[in-house]
């Protein structure tokens, strides 16, 4: 039960941390999201083990680019989130590295996958939260307290899929991370779910879609922390880092928002 408390005060402080600077301003925000995405990306650069450290350099340079180019679209409100085929081309590129976790991890061996990967995977879903902020920011609803609310939704599905699992579990989820259940699995999605019914019912903001973006997250979150195990066991290490109590990195704690973030991204293109 030490871990559990240990893991439900790391993960109060990290919401706090997210509202804080989300309604500060905007400034803030965008700093906070980008300290955020460069330290997954320093986290993923020491698992994947680069040979050459000019490659690593043009990882920071390219997730800076990134991060640069959706967050200045956000910044001056500049409207870079329409259906088209630039904007479906991140979720594509997502797809793929998803893809190469589980079913091609070997090819992750040269240093030029390695730094299209660790951007992709790492950066690019912060960057797509500063689109998903602009647009519901155009749409005139209260886009950091949906932000908050998405990062809410994220706490619930690791915290309860952790109770659940430890209170109930029996049934291993998979052989990529032993203590994993399906139990665990069943109650992350159900309190995930729980908490959309209630944020649906008592917020205006973007009513009529919490429940459905819950569902998402909630079956997209248990997909980015398996991502993590399994790139973490085929190279052979525990956690990403042992910056965060109870969780390892940041990697470890922001498994779920990558896949989380790409996902809702997705569903605010096509609604």
């Amino acid at each position: 039960m030490s871990n559990l408390l240990t893991r439900l005060i790391v993960g109060f402080i990290y919401i706090t941390v997210i509202v804080i600077g989300s309604m500060y301003s905007p400034l803030l925000f965008i700093g906070l999201i980008s300290l955020f995405a460069f330290l997954c990306l320093l986290e993923l650069i020491k698992i994947l083990r680069f040979d050459n450290i000019l490659y690593i350099i043009g990882a920071f340079l390219i997730g800076a680019y990134l991060l640069y180019t959706y967050g200045s679209g956000f910044w001056y409100s500049t409207s870079i989130y329409e259906l088209n085929l630039i904007n479906l081309l991140p979720i594509f590129l997502f797809g793929i590295a998803i893809l190469l976790i589980f079913k091609r991890t070997g090819e992750l061996y040269y240093d030029s996958s390695k730094l299209i990967f660790s951007v992709v995977y790492g950066v690019l879903p912060f960057a797509l939260i500063f689109a998903v902020v602009n647009k519901i920011e155009v749409d005139n609803f209260q886009s950091f307290n949906a932000l908050i609310c998405l990062f809410i939704l994220l706490w619930c599905s690791d915290s309860f899929a952790y109770i659940t699992g430890r209170l109930f579990g029996s049934t291993p989820l998979s052989k990529i991370s032993a203590k994993k259940t399906v139990e665990g699995l069943v109650g992350g999605i159900f309190f995930t779910i729980v908490a959309g019914v209630i944020m649906n019912y008592n917020l205006t903001e973007l009513r009529g879609n919490w429940i459905i973006i819950a569902a998402l997250v909630a079956i997209a979150a248990p997909v980015g922390d398996l991502a993590e195990s399994k790139l973490k066991r085929f190279f052979d290490i525990k956690d990403s880092s042992n910056w965060l109590p109870g969780h390892g990195g940041y990697l470890d704690r922001l498994d779920s928002f990558l896949t989380s973030a790409v996902v809702v991204y997705t569903y605010y293109l096509f609604i």
